[in-house]
């Protein structure tokens, strides 16, 4: 990723109050390579030909990088993205992320792990509740 497009990728997560989610894509991307090789080839090739050109856009980078984070997550199936606002609540994701909510995509088979496709800075207890108990599958406090 050129340094412009990976500082404006920075400065977006900053503005909205959201953990730097490359890490977490990355953990995903390591479980994919020795798990399915073919599905981290097409991640990797999704990448190169889809997420740097948009990144070195004028497009929000937020969106860029949440629609890598749900192929990422559909790469084992289906699923959706779940928004968890501070008070716990979630709701199907809309664009554009408010500050400060814990975006998940939640695949629909059961067995398939929670991705955190973006997290905030300063989560809520609920935030920390429900990212325990479906992305590190925690079922105590």
């Amino acid at each position: 990723m050129a340094d412009d497009a990976a500082a404006r990728l920075t400065e977006a997560f900053a503005a909205r109050g959201l953990k730097d989610a490359r890490d977490a894509y990355r953990a995903r991307l390591r479980a994919l390579r020795a798990a399915d090789p073919e599905a981290f080839a097409r991640a990797t090739a999704f990448y190169e030909d889809h997420v740097t050109p948009r990144l070195e856009s004028d497009e929000d980078p937020l969106e860029v990088w949440i629609d890598y984070g749900r192929m990422l997550g559909e790469l084992n199936g289906p699923g959706r993205l779940l928004a968890v606002d501070a008070s716990g609540r979630a709701r199907p994701y809309q664009p554009p992320l408010p500050t400060g909510t814990l975006l998940l995509f939640v695949p629909d088979e059961r067995n398939e792990d929670v991705l955190a496709a973006m997290e905030p800075a300063s989560p809520s207890a609920a935030q920390r509740a429900t990212y325990g108990l479906l992305v590190e599958r925690k079922l105590g406090l």
